[in-house]
């Protein structure tokens, strides 16, 4: 299954909320204000193993927006996403 948070983790508890829910085979995909996580050492620690399996992606569009880069993560591509939902199916929105 293929999940999507936008919100800040810094001001919403979404990204908390899908982590707990996680299966191994789960992708997650940080867009919008929610990239800021992948930015912050105090998230690294607990999104490491997602990324580890090659299941956590970060919109690089909302990255470069915000003038930062990521710590852990793929950083991906509006095209890159697409084509993330056709192998995954519609995301569930956090």
């Amino acid at each position: 299954m293929l999940h999507t948070v936008k919100d800040s983790p810094l001001s919403h508890r979404s990204l908390d909320r899908v982590l707990l829910r996680l299966r191994p085979e789960d992708h997650l995909v940080l867009w919008q204000d929610a990239v800021i996580a992948a930015t912050l050492p105090a998230w690294q620690a607990r999104l490491q193993p997602l990324a580890d399996a090659g299941h956590l992606h970060v919109m690089l569009e909302d990255l470069e927006a915000r003038g930062l880069e990521t710590l852990v993560g793929k950083p991906l591509t509006m095209t890159g996403l697409v084509d993330l939902v056709v192998e995954q199916g519609s995301p569930t929105a956090w």
